[in-house]
């Protein structure tokens, strides 16, 4: 991984990237942590991200 300091071009940021992403929850029932993931098999089992649901704020609140 490489890291920059550099601030990105008008021709980095008029391009929007796609991802396609799958999630699992912890408990279906009751869950309290979701995990998101690529969709892409091919891609390393180490790419996910994960918030815990105490952590967790609602879009609602944010408005």
């Amino acid at each position: 991984m490489s890291a920059t300091t550099s601030p990105p071009t008008d021709t980095d940021l008029n391009e929007t990237p796609e991802f396609e992403l799958d999630c699992l929850y912890d408990d279906p029932e009751d869950p309290s942590e979701l995990t998101i993931f690529p969709s892409d098999s091919h891609q390393s089992v180490t790419e996910w991200v994960t918030a815990d649901r105490s952590a967790a704020v609602s879009l609602e609140e944010l408005r």
